[in-house]
C-alpha cells in the first residue's frame, strides 16, 4: 500500500489574517452559485461548499468591505467551477470546442461594460449555463473599475484560457507536457486574481508602475509560488484522474522519481519563489522612488504589495482548511449534462 503523501513545509514570513466577514461571505457565494445554477447537483454543491472559497478570499483580502469581498469571492467561485469543467469533463479533451467556449466567455467582458442582453437561442449549452453569472459579475465589477483595468483583467483571463486550450490539446493527443514547457504555460493562471486585489480596495495600479521590470517579476514570483503550491496539494487527486498537468507529476516523469521525492523537489522550488517574492517586495518601494514614482504611485504600490502578502500567507493557510483537493471526491458533472471523464 502506498503511504499517504506528506506535504513538505513551506516557510512564509507574513502572518495570515482573515476578515471578520468570512462566514457571511461564505454564505453569500454559496447562494450565488446556486442562484445561477453553477452547482447543478448535490456532488457539485458539496464540492463547492467544501472548497471554502469564502475563507480563501477572506484570507487573501482581509481588509475589504463586504460588497467588494463578496464580488471577488463570486469571481473565484465562478472561475473555479469553470476550471473544473475544463479539467474534469469531456470538454477538457476537445480543444476546438474549448477555444470556442473561451472566445464566447471573453466576449461577455467588453471594456466599456455589459451591453444589451443577447439572444441566446441556439447557444452552446455549456456557455448558456455560465452567461448569466458572468454578466452579473461584470456589471458589479465595472462599478469599481476603469476601462484600462478591465482590458488588463480580460487579457489575463485570455492568457489563462490559452493554457486551458493547450491542456485540452494535450489530452486529445494523449501527450504529456515537458518540464520547461509546463512551467512556461502554467505561469499566467493566477494573474486575474491578483488584478482583483485592486477591486477589493478601490484603487488601480498606474500603468507606469506596471511597466517596472521589478514589479512584473514580483507578481510572477508570487504567481509561481501559488500555482506550484496548488499543484503540490492537488497532485494526488490529479494522479488519480490521470491528468498530466501538474508540476509534481511532470517532475516525477521527467526525473523518474516517486511521488514523494517529486513533491519534496517541487516544495524546494516553491520556497525559492516565496523567498524571491519576499526579497522583491521589500525592495519595491526604494526602487519605485528612484524611478521617480510620485506619492500616489507609491501608495498604490504599497497597497498592492500588502495585497500580495496577504494572498501569499492566506492561500497557504487555506490549503490546510479546504476540502477542494480531496482525491476521493466524486467526479464533476458537466454543466451541459455531458458524462464526466
Amino acid at each position: 500500500m502506498t503511504p499517504p503523501l506528506q506535504i513538505p513545509h513551506i516557510k512564509v514570513e507574513f502572518l495570515p489574517h482573515i476578515s471578520p466577514l468570512a462566514d457571511r461571505v461564505e454564505g453569500h457565494t454559496r447562494a450565488f452559485v446556486r442562484r445561477f445554477g453553477l452547482v447543478p447537483d448535490e456532488a457539485s454543491r458539496r464540492h463547492h461548499e467544501d472548497s471554502l472559497l469564502g475563507t480563501l478570499m477572506s484570507r487573501a483580502y482581509p481588509y475589504a468591505g463586504f460588497a467588494e469581498l463578496a464580488l471577488v469571492t463570486d469571481w473565484i467561485s465562478c472561475l473555479l467551477v469553470l476550471d473544473d469543467q475544463f479539467d474534469e469533463t469531456r470538454l477538457g479533451t476537445d480543444p476546438e470546442r474549448m477555444r470556442l467556449v473561451c472566445a464566447t466567455v471573453l466576449g461577455w467582458l467588453p471594456p466599456e461594460g455589459p451591453g444589451p442582453v443577447a439572444d441566446t437561442a441556439g447557444e452552446d449549452s455549456f456557455t448558456a449555463a455560465f452567461r448569466p453569472a458572468f454578466r452579473d459579475l461584470w456589471e458589479r465589477t465595472c462599478a469599481y473599475t476603469t476601462p484600462v483595468w478591465r482590458k488588463r483583467f480580460t487579457a489575463h483571463i485570455a492568457e489563462f484560457f490559452e493554457t486551458c486550450t493547450w491542456e485540452a490539446g494535450n489530452r486529445a493527443a494523449d501527450r504529456e507536457p515537458e518540464f520547461d514547457e509546463y512551467l512556461r504555460m502554467r505561469g499566467c493562471a493566477l494573474m486575474p486574481y491578483l488584478d482583483l486585489v485592486e477591486v477589493a480596495r478601490h484603487w488601480e495600479i498606474p500603468e507606469a508602475v506596471y511597466g517596472l521590470p521589478e514589479f512584473a517579476e514580483m507578481n510572477q514570483a508570487l504567481s509561481d509560488a501559488d500555482l506550484w503550491t496548488n499543484d503540490l496539494f492537488s497532485c494526488e487527486k490529479e494522479a488519480l484522474l490521470g491528468d498530466p498537468h501538474n508540476l509534481v507529476l511532470v517532475y516525477r516523469r521527467a526525473n523518474g522519481t516517486d511521488l514523494q521525492t517529486a513533491a519534496d523537489a517541487v516544495a524546494g522550488m516553491i520556497q525559492g519563489r516565496v523567498d524571491r517574492f519576499t526579497e522583491l517586495a521589500a525592495a519595491c518601494y526604494p526602487k519605485a522612488r528612484r524611478a521617480g514614482a510620485d506619492e500616489g504611485m507609491r501608495e498604490a504600490l504599497e497597497l498592492h504589495v500588502e495585497g500580495l502578502r496577504t494572498w501569499m500567507s492566506g492561500q497557504l493557510q487555506w490549503r490546510f482548511e479546504t476540502g477542494r483537493f480531496d482525491p476521493a471526491r466524486p467526479g464533476v458533472v458537466d454543466a451541459s449534462g455531458i458524462t464526466p471523464l
